[in-house]
C-alpha cells in the first residue's frame, strides 16, 4: 500500500477482512482493508460513503493487487471510538439510544472486526475487540436483526389475512433470512449484511434451536407446495416466532 502511495503518513493500524480471512473466499473475492488513520483521509477517487458520525463521510479507495480487488477503507480513529460507543450498555438500555443510528458501514466494521486479522503486531484490533466484548456489541447485532424478522413476520401476516399469498412467501423468506442471522449473532458469528455466507455460519453452529438440516430444508423451500403456499408460510412464520423467542439477547 506504501508504494501505491495508500497508506497515509500516520495511521494507529492496518487490518484486513472478510471471506479470503476466513478462508472461505474464491479466486473473485474482494480483500478487505481497514486503515485507521489519525486525521481523515482524502480519497483519490473523489467519493464517500455516508456514516452517521463525525466526520460523516468514510473515505475509500480501489486498487488491485496481482488480479485481485482490494477494497481500502478508511476510518479515523474518532470514527471507529463513536461506533464503539454506540454499542454501549448505557446506549443499548436508554430509550433513543445511539445504536439506533448506526449507518450500513457501522454496522459492517462491527460486523468485520471479529474476523479480522492485523497487518501490525495486533495491539489495536485486541484492544478494540476487548471493548466490543465489554459492550453491547452483540445485543445491538442480535436486537437489529429480530427487529427486521418481527417486521416481516408482520407483513406476512397480514398479506396472508388479504390473500395476498406470492407476496406472503417472500415476506416470509424475508424474515427467516432475519431470524436466523439474529440466531447466528446471539452465538458469536455474525455477518448479517453477506447472506451468502449464512449456510457456513450455520453449518459451523450447528444450533439445537435450529440444526443445520432444518435449517437447509427451510432455506431451500423443501416442503414448499405452490398449490398450497400459505401452508409453508405458517410453518415457517413459526419458526421464526421460536427463535424470536428462544434466541439470547
Amino acid at each position: 500500500m506504501g508504494t501505491r502511495e495508500l497508506l497515509p503518513a500516520a495511521y494507529d493500524t492496518v487490518i484486513a477482512s472478510g471471506s479470503l480471512i476466513r478462508g472461505w473466499g474464491n479466486p473473485t473475492s474482494d480483500l478487505d482493508i481497514l486503515v485507521v488513520t489519525r486525521e481523515p483521509w482524502v480519497s483519490s477517487i473523489g467519493e464517500t460513503n455516508h456514516v452517521a458520525l463525525e466526520p460523516g463521510s468514510l473515505q475509500y479507495e480501489i486498487t488491485f493487487v496481482d488480479n485481485r480487488r482490494w477494497d481500502i477503507e478508511y476510518w479515523t480513529a474518532g470514527q471507529v471510538e463513536q461506533v464503539t460507543a454506540k454499542v454501549s450498555h448505557e446506549q443499548f438500555t436508554a430509550d433513543k439510544g445511539a445504536w439506533r443510528t448506526l449507518s450500513h458501514h457501522e454496522f459492517a466494521l462491527l460486523e468485520r472486526l471479529p474476523y479480522a486479522a492485523p497487518a501490525d503486531d495486533g495491539a489495536w484490533l485486541e484492544r478494540t475487540r476487548s471493548a466490543l466484548a465489554a459492550s453491547a456489541h452483540r445485543s445491538v447485532l442480535v436486537v437489529n436483526s429480530l427487529r427486521q424478522a418481527d417486521s416481516y413476520t408482520e407483513d406476512a401476516a397480514g398479506q396472508v389475512e388479504r390473500g395476498d399469498l406470492h407476496s406472503a412467501v417472500i415476506s416470509t423468506k424475508n424474515a427467516f433470512s432475519h431470524a436466523v442471522d439474529a440466531l447466528q449473532a446471539s452465538l458469536g458469528q455474525f455477518g448479517s449484511l453477506w447472506p451468502k455466507w449464512r449456510a457456513r455460519r450455520m453449518q459451523i453452529l450447528d444450533p439445537e434451536i435450529l440444526p443445520f438440516t432444518d435449517y437447509w430444508a427451510v432455506e431451500t423451500m423443501r416442503t414448499f407446495d405452490p398449490d398450497n403456499p400459505r401452508k409453508w408460510v405458517e410453518e415457517t412464520i413459526a419458526v421464526c416466532q421460536r427463535i424470536s423467542m428462544e434466541v439470547s439477547v
